[in-house]
């Protein structure tokens, strides 16, 4: 039996900031179809998401034309797009308003079965002893996979998911695949956007590349340029842990018997932390999703204090970059942010965006101009979180590269991150 044209979208153009971002974009999708969207990060990938849910233009004040439709039915606006659109943003701090993950999800007036169905599927995600904590608490990767579970029990036409799986371990990740799986077989369409091809691959029917505002349709995601050029960017990583020198300098922070636990929780999410950074070295924190591996960053930088146990430091030029860019980042314009330093910005490659607003950024772009920025003020002790969420593998090498001289310029640098790049410059690694 022919499946039903769900989505149909024609010659969708995108113009903003003094350029076009997509031009003439048309596709359409059937029932239950699952289409993987790819591309270089700020190719537009997280626009075409905004432009289908219409707040491209109503938030973000891009020009929009083509038109879109949902079975039929002309959508033109954020309001008639809600009817048949759920939207997994990126940024996960955006995904959930209830100050208890259980209230935004048993209150969705498009859930059957509501409480049933949250507590099947939040056992297959890996996140119902979450449901009746705080939401303040919660792990971005917990908070994306709040909003997957929101979207498998409301029932829409079509789920847009970006990057939702950026913050997650790899074994969260394949219950985001599965999860994926049950919506489809609902007979929605699902659009995922992801820089992990490798994870797609035989669970999606057709692969969406973007280069320069144009699309291809591939039906395999090893087809698509991306693909091609993984294995040369592996080689590149090999080189540079060859290339690096690792000296053991002075200790700039210890640790002694770290134990943390958030106020409203009876759970020690950080027990016994031990641990020495010293000048010269790149520490890297990793583990499971929701272990703490952030949490311990704020404690390391006085953000948070220990329930018990001391951090001691011994440098005063500390900075943090959290999971939010945003968070960081203090002037509205990337050439202000960076002290208008061209030189910096090439090595992000963002020295052509000098004069954009950071409104205009991708989520991507926004965390390679904070880490640019922590990197023009060489601190003492970098602490940063997740610094390649949300990048393709060509930026995700120039951030590590980054990082590599500012540890050769004599800085401690302690990153929390799921990527497997971190093994190739990490001198020291520390499991959560």
């Amino acid at each position: 039996m022919k499946k039903r044209v769900v989505l149909e979208v024609k010659n969708l153009t995108v113009y903003g900031n003094s350029r076009t971002i997509l031009r003439n974009i048309s596709f359409s999708l059937e029932e239950g179809e699952r289409l993987l969207v790819v591309g270089r990060s700020g190719s537009g990938k997280t626009t075409l998401l905004r432009s289908l849910v219409g707040i491209a233009q109503e938030v973000f004040g891009l020009t929009v034309s083509g038109s879109i439709h949902v079975y039929g039915e002309r959508v033109s606006n954020s309001a008639k797009a809600s009817k048949h659109f759920f939207y997994v943003p990126q940024e996960p701090w955006y995904s959930i308003a209830a100050p208890y993950p259980i209230l935004e999800l048993i209150f969705d007036d498009r859930c059957n079965d509501c409480l049933e169905s949250v507590e099947r599927f939040s056992r297959k995600l890996g996140i119902h002893e979450k449901l009746y904590k705080a939401s303040t608490d919660l792990s971005a990767g917990e908070a994306q996979r709040i909003a997957l579970l929101q979207a498998l029990i409301s029932k829409y036409h079509v789920v847009l998911i970006d990057e939702v799986t950026s913050y997650l371990d790899p074994e969260a990740k394949r219950s985001v695949v599965e999860a994926v799986k049950a919506i489809s077989e609902q007979g929605t369409a699902v659009i995922i956007v992801d820089h992990d091809i490798e994870l797609w691959r035989g669970k999606v029917d057709r692969v969406l590349h973007i280069d320069k505002g144009a699309i291809r349709l591939y039906d395999d995601p090893a087809g698509t340029p991306i693909a091609l050029d993984l294995e040369k960017l592996k080689y590149e990583l090999k080189n540079l842990r060859q290339m690096m020198k690792y000296s053991e300098g002075a200790s700039v922070l210890i640790t002694e018997n770290v134990w943390f636990k958030y106020p409203d929780s009876d759970t020690y999410i950080l027990k016994d932390v031990h641990m020495t950074v010293h000048q010269h070295e790149i520490t890297w924190i990793k583990g499971k999703s929701g272990r703490g591996k952030s949490t311990l960053l704020k404690v390391l930088a006085g953000v948070l204090k220990p329930s018990r146990g001391q951090v001691k430091r011994f440098v005063n030029e500390v900075q943090l970059v959290s999971e939010n860019p945003l968070h960081y980042i203090s002037n509205p314009i990337v050439g202000e942010e960076l002290q208008w330093d061209n030189n910096i910005a090439a090595l992000v490659e963002l020295d052509d965006k000098l004069n954009v607003s950071i409104m205009f950024l991708s989520s991507g772009e926004r965390r390679r101009l904070a880490i640019a920025s922590a990197f023009q003020k060489q601190p003492k002790l970098l602490l940063i979180d997740e610094p390649t969420v949300g990048l393709d593998p060509w930026n995700a090498i120039a951030i590590t590269k980054l990082l590599s001289m500012l540890q050769s310029k004599g800085s401690a640098i302690v990153v929390a991150s799921h990527g497997e790049e971190f093994q190739y410059i990490a001198s020291r690694v520390v499991e959560v």
